[in-house]
């Protein structure tokens, strides 16, 4: 026969069912009042309990909120309403994972209406989990923001780093050419002071000899002293013009003026000039070939043609015949002066032209190396262009081509770069 319960053993247990449904109480109410989403599920993925929040998340009606609903039937709501995982082949991945590392686990998961909800999963012994989930939008959204701010302030840092970078080399550069042009100046003016020194001292000289001897001078010695201080003279005048010349090429006042000019005569001219100055040489002319009349700056041409007749000379020490030849070519003309003497090495062909340059094979001979640049210069003024063709030991040939026709060579030279600028654009 069982024991008989009386009253006085009720009261401890109904105390204790009282105290039971108290904290029970308590624990819905804390559960409830807890700003996140909370759920536990079995190991059969079945509802054992969820929040109030984690209902109003999702937007569960009282039904899927009861013990033993399954996830699937939640998760199937959820997606009629809009707000399933985005990617529900993942959506487990950190069930797994906490299992796996037998502690909770968190993962961000995408929601088909935008939200992103951090879910936190602890698995229970025996199977199942506890979860809560808490909406991050906001929070992911101010998180790339924030990267986004600082990539672009990461990409603005490095492209300025790299604009001071660039504009440190381009200084240094700057720099480097600064001095390297300097020492070019300097060298030039020691040069030109050579140079000045030394027709003076010639002329001086012969002035001498001609005053020691004014008593007996002899026609033969006067044309022969003459003949010295006028190519001393001419030396004089062609730097002093040279320097005058790139000093306004540096100003950008070196302008041409442009005007029918007799080709052939001012050709003839220098040759003339240069001849009586060098009695030793013999300048041969073919110019049958150019034009009567063409257009261009009858003093500027006069000092490119005297530049190269005169250089002519000065390199060809030992080879006295020098070879003076114009023709036509299309709209323009071509000039070509050419001399038999010591050459240039094919290594400092491509930097003739370049101010303050002197060939190798120059050496000791007198020069400041600013006449090709300035004559480069010119042709380019007029149009026109200039190139050389020398072999060390056998001679130089300097050929220039200038535009019959200035107007019709502006032409041209617009069309041309029409052109290039279409080509580029497309």
């Amino acid at each position: 026969m069982a024991p008989i319960m009386t009253n006085e053993h009720l009261s401890p247990l109904a105390r204790l069912e009282g105290e039971l449904a108290d904290q029970s109480a308590r624990l819905d109410a804390a559960i409830n009042n807890m700003p996140h989403g909370l759920c536990m599920f079995d190991a059969e993925k079945q509802l054992i309990i969820c929040n109030v929040a984690y209902a109003q998340m999702y937007g569960l009606p009282a039904a899927l909120t009861q013990p033993g609903t399954p996830l699937d039937s939640i998760l199937e709501h959820r997606y009629s309403l809009g707000n399933g995982p985005r990617d529900r082949s993942t959506y487990f991945y950190v069930v797994a994972e906490a299992n796996e590392i037998g502690s909770f686990a968190s993962r961000n998961i995408d929601l088909v209406d935008g939200r992103v909800i951090k879910i936190t999963h602890n698995p229970m012994k025996g199977g199942g989990y506890v979860a809560t989930h808490e909406d991050v939008t906001a929070a992911v959204a101010v998180s790339i923001e924030l990267r986004k701010q600082r990539d672009t302030l990461e990409a603005a840092v490095q492209a300025r780093t790299a604009e001071i970078e660039r504009q440190s080399q381009e200084l240094e550069r700057m720099l480097a050419q600064e001095r390297h042009i300097n020492e070019l100046q300097r060298q030039f003016v020691a040069m030109a002071s050579h140079e000045f020194r030394t027709p003076l001292t010639i002329i001086d000289a012969a002035a001498q000899r001609l005053l020691r001897r004014r008593s007996e001078v002899a026609h033969e010695f006067v044309a022969e002293k003459a003949e010295r201080i006028r190519m001393a003279v001419a030396r004089i005048v062609e730097l002093m013009e040279s320097i005058l010349a790139v000093g306004r090429l540096d100003q950008g006042a070196l302008e041409m003026s442009h005007r029918p000019l007799a080709i052939r005569e001012l050709i003839e001219t220098c040759c003339d000039r240069q001849q009586s100055i060098a009695t030793a040489y013999n300048i041969e002319l073919d110019l049958a070939g150019l034009p009567d009349v063409i257009e261009g700056d009858i003093g500027a041409l006069e000092q490119v043609l005297t530049n190269l007749l005169s250089n002519a000379v000065k390199y060809a020490p030992s080879s006295p015949d020098i070879q003076v030849r114009g023709w036509r070519e299309a709209d323009n003309i071509k000039v070509a002066v050419r001399d038999n003497g010591i050459g240039i090495d094919a290594e400092d062909l491509p930097r003739m032209f370049q101010r303050y340059f002197r060939a190798r094979t120059s050496s000791g001979i007198a020069g400041t190396g600013i006449g090709l640049n300035l004559v480069k210069h010119i042709i380019e003024l007029h149009r026109g262009s200039i190139e050389v063709v020398s072999v060390k030991g056998l001679g130089s040939t300097f050929t220039i081509t200038l535009p019959i026709e200035r107007s019709h060579q502006s032409n041209r030279h617009d069309e041309k770069a029409a052109t290039d600028a279409e080509k580029a654009g497309a």
